[in-house]
């Protein structure tokens, strides 16, 4: 027969079972579908190399420092630069910072055409380290990174379609940079996402070797590995140039501090950097939608097995008339490719669609690389090896066993109504239990991720989020000159802003907590804690507010007083050097109300500043991380060279009486007077920010809920089956019980009692299994253990209650047999 033949003969038998079939290929779908999207992430984050030639030589640059515990610090000028001249490692070295920029069409374009744009400050290399096509013009050069040049920038081709709509003129023209006259060189082609898929603007890092910060760790670096170099080899290199910085660029970065800090540096696949802890989260919803496809497999064989069993004398005729075996495997195996082709197309297109909405969501900010993730050769690919397992598991064992079983045999057990053989029942019997087992597996692994998502989210962050939210500005340094004239514009924002209706309180910092900006860590000398010779000096976060702050941030001061308002007339002089800290702070030297009064410093040739309040712990990082030991200091402050100071960068934070977000008009508008040509951005409210904070958990508890509710729905469906069809294997055995008294309460509870034997044994085998699956999740819950008593105990009880009620139902209607009606059947 030809493989046509049997195509069309297993389609034709597929239309007579329409129930059969739907149930199979929605099964099967679902099965597939899981795989092939989650797969999709898997591939595009994990899998797929970084869009640059020799990818796989990409890494990146940082150094680890022993201060209060192990820390990761990047590149300061001093390193790179020594690294750029003098390693043997690489052919290419770079650094980069990520920044936003405002941004307007030349200088004559407006100010109010200002608006904000993801950037990147770069050295020149880092074309040399990430090859890319240049569209139009040239790339950077290193005479554009060197002091004195002319600024310049070169933006990325979705930014010059989008912006300036693909104005073919547009190399050499002025752009409005942050204030500055940039002039346009060069246009990089769309697939260039460096740092991340957001950056349309890449401008130059000038370093002057004659004046570097050698201890200033403010950028990130990436490099490009010789043929043939190992990651190893090239961190001894760097380990070789290290003590050299402070001899080739003399500055805070000392051989002593090299040595006391145990500074090393570190070198680490660019990939891993990228993609961060996000390989461990799509791994275990990878392995969850495997066992969801397993469970798919089962039931779907399940349903083979039953369907073969309907077609035993058909089957017993064929073989008596010289049908061949392989000519009868043909049978199965053609409505099984059928079935898992349908299904496994299904599921491709809802993997499609699941991805784009996936894109679309809110998650997408917590998935890297996700602008690279589409459904290409190895997604296909991927998603035929998956249905060709698809079509081995659920038909070669069910009609492997069948064939194996003799003519006579078959006949004879056709020509009497028997229950079936004890091998058939417990083949469907262990299909039912290895789905329960799985099934258990995942709603374990879903009820962890959901109650460490409930602890979480119960995490006083330290703030009220409610009626409250943030945006940030930044002033250009050309326009804005100087400490006071700086302060002078924050103060005349946040006036009319909280002249705006609605509005009860506006502060100024220069972080938000949980928003992803990182404060600023600084070394810290306490007076009454003098160092021991040779002890380093504890880094805490500092960041800069004002006296508002507090207020609308709705952070309790615990002891002392805020900051007094901003003076943008005092000179540096004059300025009040006083500090609040946070509790955690506080108690980590003294205690809460006995660190009111006491001396700190930022640097060991400063004034000491007065601690005036102690403010209630915020969770900065993150709700999973600890509070942070903050520092506080007045937005309008002494620099280090004992002139006024006051942050270009910073966050509005505005509380309002009602729904907040309809006075962000109202604030644009504000702003705008103020500073016309200031784009307000990053406009969110404190309630998303701390939702956000709990994405990744919950985007994990999403996935694996809904993969532990589908098995188990397949896992109920399949017992259902399998009660249903034993019931009706068992209908004259039991007509005879009940003509002979039993009653239909004897008859539920024979029914129900086989059944809980058959899912005790699958709960049992899916406990064991979840302890150990459980253990891989342990680094991504919050306040759960792996094998959590509840969680554990909830499972069973979900995995039982909805076994029993797939049993109920057959097994009424067992208890409903008339017991002529069945004695006259047999």
């Amino acid at each position: 027969m030809s493989l046509f033949s049997v195509f069309r003969h297993a389609s034709r038998r597929l239309r007579r079972a329409p129930s059969f079939a739907v149930a199979a290929t929605v099964t099967l779908a679902l099965g597939i579908g899981g795989a092939v999207a989650v797969f999709t992430l898997v591939d595009g984050v994990l899998l797929k190399p970084l869009p640059y030639p020799h990818a796989d030589r990409l890494v990146d640059l940082s150094h680890t420092l022993a201060v209060n515990g192990v820390m990761n610090v990047d590149q300061s000028d001093a390193t790179y630069l020594l690294y750029h001249q003098q390693n043997h490692a690489f052919t290419s070295v770079a650094l980069y910072r990520p920044v936003s920029v405002n941004l307007a069409k030349g200088a004559d374009a407006g100010t109010s055409s200002a608006e904000r744009v993801a950037a990147a400050t770069v050295t020149p290399s880092l074309f040399d380290v990430l090859p890319t096509t240049v569209i139009r013009g040239r790339r950077l050069t290193d005479a554009d990174g060197v002091p004195g040049a002319p600024p310049v920038a070169v933006i990325g081709a979705g930014l010059w379609q989008r912006a300036f709509g693909a104005d073919p003129a547009i190399v050499g023209q002025q752009l409005l940079v942050n204030g500055v006259d940039r002039t346009v060189v060069g246009i990089v082609a769309n697939d260039f996402r460096f740092p991340d898929g957001v950056t349309s603007l890449w401008l130059p890092l000038v370093l002057d070797p004659a004046n570097t910060r050698s201890a200033a760790f403010d950028y990130r670096g990436v490099a490009r590995l010789k043929p043939g170099m190992t990651i190893a080899a090239a961190t001894a290199d760097l380990a070789r140039l290290l003590p050299q910085v402070p001899v080739v660029f003399p500055g805070r970065l000392t051989i002593d501090a090299i040595t006391a800090t145990h500074m090393a540096p570190v070198v680490r696949p660019l990939r891993a950097v990228i993609v961060g802890d996000t390989g461990r989260t799509l791994w275990i919803v990878f392995g969850a939608v495997g066992l969801l496809l397993a469970i798919a497999c089962a039931n779907v064989a399940g349903l083979f097995v039953a369907r073969a069993e309907g077609r035993r004398r058909e089957f017993a005729v064929r073989r008596a008339l010289g049908a061949g075996r392989i000519g009868l495997l043909g049978d199965y195996i053609g409505e099984a490719v059928l079935l898992s082709i349908v299904g496994g197309t299904i599921g491709l297109v809802a993997a499609a669609e699941a991805v784009h909405l996936l894109g679309a969501s809110a998650a997408a900010a917590t998935i890297p690389r996700l602008g690279e993730i589409r459904i290409d050769g190895v997604v296909v690919l991927f998603t035929a090896v998956v249905t060709l397992l698809a079509v081995i598991l659920v038909s070669i064992a069910p009609a492997a066993r069948q064939l194996r079983v003799s003519v006579s045999a078959l006949l004879t057990s056709e020509s009497t109504n028997t229950t079936g053989s004890s091998s058939r029942q417990r083949m469907r019997r262990v299909l039912v239990m290895s789905q329960l087992a799985l099934a258990l597996v995942l709603l374990a692994g879903a009820g962890l991720f959901m109650r460490s998502f409930a602890r979480l989210s119960a995490v006083d962050p330290g703030f009220q989020p409610a009626r409250a939210l943030a945006f940030r500005v930044e002033l250009p340094t050309v326009d804005y000159r100087g400490g006071n004239a700086t302060a002078r514009s924050l103060v005349d924002i946040a006036s009319a802003i909280d002249a705006i209706p609605g509005v009860q309180a506006v502060g100024v910092t220069t972080n938000v907590p949980l928003d992803n900006t990182v404060p600023q860590d600084s070394a810290v000398y306490i007076e009454d804690h003098p160092r021991q010779p040779g002890q380093l000096p504890d880094v805490r976060p500092v960041i800069f507010t004002d006296g508002s702050y507090f207020a609308a941030m709705r952070i309790p001061l615990l002891a002392g007083r805020t900051f007094n308002a901003i003076d943008p007339s005092r000179d540096s002089s004059s300025l009040p050097r006083e500090m609040i800290v946070s509790a955690e702070f506080a108690r980590r030297y003294w205690t809460v109300s006995g660190a009111v009064g006491k001396r700190i410093r930022l640097n060991p040739i400063d004034p000491w500043s007065t601690i005036v309040g102690v403010a209630g712990s915020v969770h900065d990082a993150g709700l999973d991380a600890p509070a942070s030991p903050t520092i506080y200091v007045p937005l309008l402050s002494t620099s280090v060279t004992g002139a006024a100071w006051a942050p270009h960068d910073v966050a509005f934070v505005v509380r309002g009486a009602g729904d907040v977000s309809a006075v962000v008009p109202a604030i644009r508008s504000a702003v705008a007077v103020q500073a016309p040509s200031v784009p307000i951005y990053r406009v969110v409210s404190l309630v998303d920010l701390v939702a956000n904070a709990t994405s990744r958990t919950a985007l994990t508890m999403l996935l694996l809920g809904i993969a532990a509710i589908v098995a188990t729905l397949i896992g109920a469906t399949g017992i259902y089956g399998v009660v249903s069809y034993l019931v009706s294997l068992r209908t004259r055995e039991i007509g005879v019980r009940l003509a002979l008294g039993a009653r239909p309460s004897d008859v539920k509870r024979l029914v129900i009692g086989r059944v809980v034997v058959d899912a005790a044994a699958g709960i049992i085998a899916g406990l064991i299994g979840a302890v150990f699956a459980t253990r891989l999740l342990a680094q991504l819950l919050f306040g759960v253990a792996p094998a959590d008593p509840v969680v554990l105990s909830l499972a069973v009880v979900v995995l039982l209650t909805a076994t029993l009620l797939a049993a109920w139902a057959p097994a009424r209607r067992a208890a409903r047999v008339e017991p002529s009606v069945a004695l006259r059947s047999g």
